[in-house]
């Protein structure tokens, strides 16, 4: 008989227990007290060294700069004070957005480091070309000729 009742209390114990934990709202409020997702890119001199904005959970204290302050989801910039000194007087400053698309249609109209290494006519190295190495190697024959 104790048997019996012991195992009804177990099992009402852990369906008042586990009942809320898996109920759908526990899930939302979950969601809720998530840190927010934040999209930056930065910028060196004036220009920008990255193609497209990266995303970030921890949001720096921010201040708003009014040439950015137009943009739509601008939240702020940051002044970043980088390990290894550029060239002289040049600020670094990472710019913060709530929407990605946002982030990146700035980061399209800021002048670009990776634009003047192209326009100076550096060319992208390449791999060395093995195709005139790998004819040569069918004509061979490892054996010894036997007719």
């Amino acid at each position: 008989m104790r048997n019996i009742k012991f195992k009804k209390i177990a099992i009402l114990a852990s369906v008042l227990l586990l009942q809320p934990m898996l109920s759908p709202s526990s899930f939302a409020l979950a969601k809720k007290k998530a840190p927010m997702k934040a999209y930056s890119f930065i910028v060196e001199g004036g220009k920008a060294s990255q193609a497209e904005c990266d995303g970030e959970r921890k949001l720096p204290k921010l201040k708003r700069l009014k040439e950015y302050s137009k943009a739509s989801s601008y939240m702020g910039s940051e002044l970043q004070s980088p390990e290894i000194k550029g060239k002289a007087n040049e600020e670094m400053w990472k710019h913060v957005f709530k929407t990605k698309e946002a982030c990146n249609s700035v980061l399209a109209k800021t002048p670009s480091t990776l634009e003047n290494k192209t326009v100076k006519g550096a060319k992208p190295e390449l791999p060395p070309d093995d195709s005139a190495d790998s004819d040569n190697d069918g004509d061979q024959t490892d054996g010894p000729d036997t007719e």
